[in-house]
Formats: C-alpha cells, sequence, structure tokens
C-alpha cells in the first residue's frame, strides 16, 4: 500500500534520498518523472533480479529513505518487499508515476 504524500515529501527531501524507479525500459522511454531525479533498476512481480543486482550500487546506505514507484504501486511494492528483505530499512512505496504529481 502506498504511503501518504506528506510522507512520502518528507522522506525524499532528508540528505541521501533516493528516489527509484522500477519501471521497465520501455516505460522509462514513454514517460519519467522529471521534477526529481531519480535512478532505475527494473522490478517485475515474478522478477526482480535487475533491482536485486543494482541495489548495493545504486543505494549503498541500507538505512536511507528508498522512496519506490512504477506505473500504478504493485511492482513498487514487490521492489519494496525486496529491499526490506536484502536489509533496507527505510523503504517506502510512492505509489505509480501519476502519483507523484506533488512533487
Amino acid at each position: 500500500m502506498p504511503f501518504a504524500a506528506d510522507e512520502v515529501k518528507a522522506a525524499v527531501d532528508e540528505p541521501g534520498a533516493i528516489i527509484l524507479d522500477v519501471r521497465t525500459k520501455e516505460e522509462l522511454e514513454e514517460e519519467q518523472l522529471t521534477s526529481r531525479r531519480f535512478h532505475h533498476a527494473s522490478c517485475h512481480m515474478e522478477d526482480c533480479s535487475e533491482l536485486m543486482a543494482k541495489a548495493g550500487q545504486l543505494m549503498p546506505d541500507k538505512n536511507a529513505p528508498v522512496v519506490v514507484f512504477c506505473r500504478s504501486g504493485r511492482r513498487a511494492g514487490k521492489a519494496k518487499e525486496m529491499l526490506e528483505r536484502m536489509g533496507y530499512t527505510r523503504v517506502i512505496n510512492a505509489g505509480g508515476l501519476k502519483d507523484l504529481t506533488y512533487l
């Protein structure tokens, strides 16, 4: 379940926060978050191997806020679950790209 807008805003404004887009490369080419710098690593409901392989490089601080989004929030939820299993302590499911108009 996605976090509330005020929680997401507070997290992205923290020093060291990472915004992570887990959509496909094709979705990324169609539309991007333009208001903030973000990182990309795909995560699908059945395969998060790209995210798992890139996590340490993209997000070396496992205690920093990681704000994850996708198209609708489902894959962001899956990514949140996988990152928490990897030891990340502050992962936030921000929902879908269209939900992030407040950023």
